[in-house]
């Protein structure tokens, strides 16, 4: 396997395990919405529907990946890096601010 693709599906992993810690923030603050300030909870339904969207592409991402069936130009797989440290770092960023909420 080619060394950026490992590096896309190492970038893969990494999003998905910060994307189950945004879960589980959101998780515990739900279980709490009805003692949270109506700021906090409408802080709480944007952050589900971004959590939804970052499934979705990483999911996509994903089954793009296993479904190939030519390797893939550098250029793509470098914009796919780049595009998921991204993303890891604005979910990351997204349930850290969270977390404070709790």
């Amino acid at each position: 396997m080619h060394d950026k693709e490992k590096q896309v599906e190492q970038l893969l992993v990494n999003a998905n395990q910060s994307l189950n810690f945004l879960r589980t923030v959101l998780d515990d603050l739900l279980t709490k919405k009805e003692d949270l300030k109506f700021e906090i909870r409408q802080r709480i339904f944007i952050s589900q529907k971004n959590y939804k969207v970052h499934k979705a592409v990483l999911t996509n991402t994903q089954n793009l990946l296993s479904k190939k069936k030519i390797s893939f130009p550098d250029k793509l797989l470098i914009h796919l890096a780049n595009n998921l440290r991204k993303r890891i770092t604005i979910i990351i960023e997204e349930a850290i601010e969270l977390d404070r909420l709790r």
